[in-house]
């Protein structure tokens, strides 16, 4: 484990949650404070509490929550070395793991639905090849299975919404621990979604964009109804026009939503996250780069229109059908209902906001 990279490092053994986790309605996020120090944890939109508030080393990504209890995993950002696990209920971090060695965490993971295994998207960096590592979340998070996912730099990942197989975007991109931000093979990039079996890893489907859209990096994904909402970013010109969100409905292609073309301008060719809202109607995607939150309207096919905020890129459903709570880098925390399209402020930890936020409950 090297310690100039770990993103979540030793310090933060034994260091307790602020209070007792109060998990229904919980959104958890990590940021930078004021002061520039790191932190994740969770914030209660109705009232602005932060009951959860984790001190880090460095930057945290996504986080992986439980399904039948209060625990979660936070991950950090990529290439990732460690895991914390945090016990929601009893306000405490339990314990940490790390991937197996020669691989590195890539952000994100998930939970099986009975909460027994984590799966967690990772890349062998001998040869760039993307994998999920299996963990046992019943011993100590053991490490117990590797999946290869058939591509580079493995993402973010869903469950099917028939719980049937994991969803992986795979963004295509080789890279290296020795140079984590940058793009080793950008000619030979070949992005997928792919659908493995959760037990086995068998890929039951792989879907893609024509050959001279190879650039279009799959990054980030959420579940709509019989299918998946898929975000991208190009890995090329600002000013090529690329689609940006798609559509997959079961195991079929990848469809492109056709957004506004001053909408998808303005997105810069980079969406950073993406969401589905309470009722399964509406998607919310984000790009830091544009400075724009973009709504779509999934039974109408059309977008609904957008909402500037400086440097926005976390997202996660508010719990109303339509409405979302949104982040962004220099500090906004905000709701919005995608109909309306006029935020609000929300109270909660201050700060210059990371990428992803996530609903509990």
């Amino acid at each position: 484990m090297r310690r100039r990279d770990l993103v979540l490092s030793a310090l933060l053994a034994g260091m307790p949650l602020t209070a007792r986790a109060e998990s229904e309605g919980l959104v958890l996020g990590a940021w930078r404070d004021p002061a520039g120090a790191d932190h994740a944890g969770g914030f209660l939109p109705r009232d602005g509490r932060t009951p959860l508030d984790l001190k880090l080393a460095a930057r945290a990504h996504g986080f992986a929550a439980h399904p039948t209890r209060a625990e979660v995993v936070v991950f950090g950002r990529r290439p990732g070395w460690e895991a914390l696990v945090a016990d929601l209920a009893r306000g405490a971090l339990t314990h940490s793991f790390a991937p197996p060695e020669g691989r590195h965490f890539n952000g994100h993971g998930l939970f099986a639905p009975d909460g027994r295994l984590l799966y967690a998207t990772e890349t062998r960096f001998e040869d760039g090849a993307g994998l999920i590592g299996v963990y046992d979340a019943a011993d100590g998070f053991a490490h117990v299975a590797e999946f290869e996912t058939g591509g580079r730099d493995s993402h973010d990942m869903r469950l099917a919404p028939d719980g049937s197989a994991l969803v992986v975007a795979n963004g295509g991109i080789l890279t290296h621990p020795d140079a984590p931000r940058a793009n080793l093979d950008p000619a030979g990039m070949d992005p997928s979604l792919v659908h493995l079996d959760p037990r086995t890893g068998r890929q039951v489907h792989a879907a893609r964009f024509a050959p001279g859209m190879n650039r279009l990096s799959i990054r980030h994904l959420s579940p709509i109804p019989g299918g998946t909402a898929v975000a991208m970013q190009y890995e090329g010109d600002e000013t090529a026009r690329m689609p940006l969100l798609a559509v997959q409905r079961g195991t079929g292609e990848l469809q492109p939503l056709d957004l506004p073309e001053h909408l998808r301008a303005a997105c810069r060719n980079y969406i950073g996250s993406v969401a589905t809202d309470a009722g399964g109607k509406v998607v919310a995607a984000t790009s830091p780069r544009g400075g724009l939150a973009v709504f779509w309207d999934l039974g109408g096919a059309r977008a609904l229109g957008a909402v500037r905020i400086d440097d926005v890129c976390g997202v996660a459903p508010s719990g109303r059908p339509g409405g979302f709570i949104l982040s962004g880098g220099q500090g906004a925390l905000l709701e919005v209902d995608a109909r309306r399209l006029v935020p609000k402020p929300l109270a909660g930890p201050r700060g210059a906001w990371d990428n992803h936020l996530l609903r509990v409950g």
